[in-house]
């Protein structure tokens, strides 16, 4: 081909067609566009190879943290999929031989930037009674319904997160708006008395209905697997048809269900005083191993019972500061089996052991009682926000009795034991 497009073939030389400035042009163009196409395919052909290529190793790294206990496509599908990177915290590696351990992934976004996303811990109890527990503090800060401290970007207060909401009837486990816990329960005679699957989404935005399913997917999984290579005999009942969703909003007690039913009945039957005008509830399962509810003083009960509150206290909350960042609450748990290992108060200077077979206070604005249900441990507690346990100090007994009843007989508990009355004397 000469400069002048010309071909020449068997001796004879053939002209290109001549089509005018533009046809030339056009042509000249099309030439580029399919030189460029080519190139777009080729780049196209190794960036979904690249992408391929990082999935696989990110689905190997998932399941090398985890202990390969779940299926890591699940993870990656979460807070919308699309995630092809992603990357393990180096400290965080799930072992069933430990009795507590967890993974940590985190999803790659721009370079040089990564972002929350998912973790998972396994908690593995082991039978023998006298083996060394983790102490948990059901009173810490974890477990306080509202945020504490001033936060000025906050409009008005607004509760920490839902109470946990049972798995079916709560024999599989809890779960509420991000994280989700599977339990299985081993039958007597192995070295493992019960495992704990928790999943938790790590990211920023709202927990959709269907990551929430698949949390309690992987909790489950990753559970039954823990339980295969443990030697723990449970039966894991499958996953609820439905997952209700987790509710932040206070309710009246007048209309009140679930967690919170015994608080219904107690103000019908003994009236409310200066007793909480919101609840906020969960789904009451018959075999949770922990469940809660919170009483909380409205914005116009504050108003209403504070100027009497003041006059008793020599340095007494300002009415301000109450209604927006310290409400005053009521909280009730209860905890079943090995929940009730290693509970402690979380007073400072000396944290009392909430003992199963005993009962008692703390001293603090905390009170537990205790019981047996189904053959296993349990420990019922009511802590209130200070300084509402001397507000009401003449309602607390009545209250706690109300609502350790109710705890009890839901799950058929025996054997309980209630704190004295001298326990709820205000100190």
């Amino acid at each position: 081909m000469d400069d002048r497009g010309s071909a020449q073939q068997d001796g004879v030389v053939r002209e290109w067609p001549d089509r005018g400035p533009w046809g030339n042009a056009f042509n000249k163009l099309l030439c580029v566009l399919a030189v460029a196409g080519i190139g777009l395919s080729v780049w196209a052909f190794v960036m979904e190879f690249i992408d391929l290529r990082d999935r696989g190793e990110s689905r190997d790294h998932i399941t090398a943290a985890c202990g390969g206990l779940i299926d890591p496509d699940p993870v990656l599908g979460l807070n919308g999929g699309g995630i092809d990177r992603v990357e393990l915290d180096d400290e965080h590696e799930i072992s069933t031989d430990e009795p507590s351990s967890g993974c940590l992934v985190y999803r790659v976004g721009d370079p040089g930037t990564t972002y929350g996303h998912f973790s998972m811990a396994l908690e593995r109890n082991s039978a023998d009674p006298d083996a060394e527990e983790t102490r948990t503090e059901v009173d810490g800060e974890s477990d306080r319904p509202f945020r504490s401290g001033y936060d000025a970007d906050e409009p008005d207060v607004v509760v920490r997160h839902a109470l946990p909401h049972p798995l079916g009837d709560g024999r599989l486990g809890e779960y509420d708006e991000y994280r989700v816990t599977a339990r299985a329960l081993c039958e007597k005679g192995g070295a493992v008395s019960s495992l704990e699957a928790t999943t938790v989404a790590q990211y920023d935005e709202p927990v959709t209905p269907e990551d929430r399913r698949t949390l309690a997917g992987l909790a489950r999984q990753a559970v039954d697997r823990a339980a295969e290579r443990t030697g723990c005999r449970a039966d894991l009942p499958q996953l609820p048809a439905a997952l209700a969703e987790p509710k932040l909003d206070l309710g009246s007690p007048a209309s009140t269900g679930g967690t919170c039913a015994w608080y219904r009945r107690f103000i019908a039957a003994e009236g409310r005083g200066k007793l909480p005008d919101r609840t906020l509830a969960a789904p009451a399962g018959k075999a949770s191993d922990h469940d809660a509810c919170v009483l909380v003083v409205g914005e116009k009960e504050t108003r209403r019972l504070w100027p009497g509150y003041a006059k008793t206290e020599e340095d007494p909350q300002h009415l301000r500061d109450v209604l927006k960042y310290s409400p005053w609450w009521v909280k009730t748990d209860t905890y079943v089996g090995d929940e009730t290992r290693g509970l402690v108060s979380n007073e400072i200077l000396e944290p009392t052991e909430l003992a199963t077979g005993d009962a008692g206070t703390d001293s603090g604005g905390l009170w537990w009682a205790s019981s047996v249900c189904g053959g296993r441990p349990a420990v019922h507690v009511m802590w209130l926000s200070y300084p509402y346990d001397r507000i009401v100090p003449d309602r607390l007994e009545a209250l706690f009795r109300a609502y350790v009843d109710d705890a009890t007989e839901r799950r058929g508990c025996t054997d309980v034991v209630r704190p004295d009355a001298a326990d709820f004397a205000r100190n």
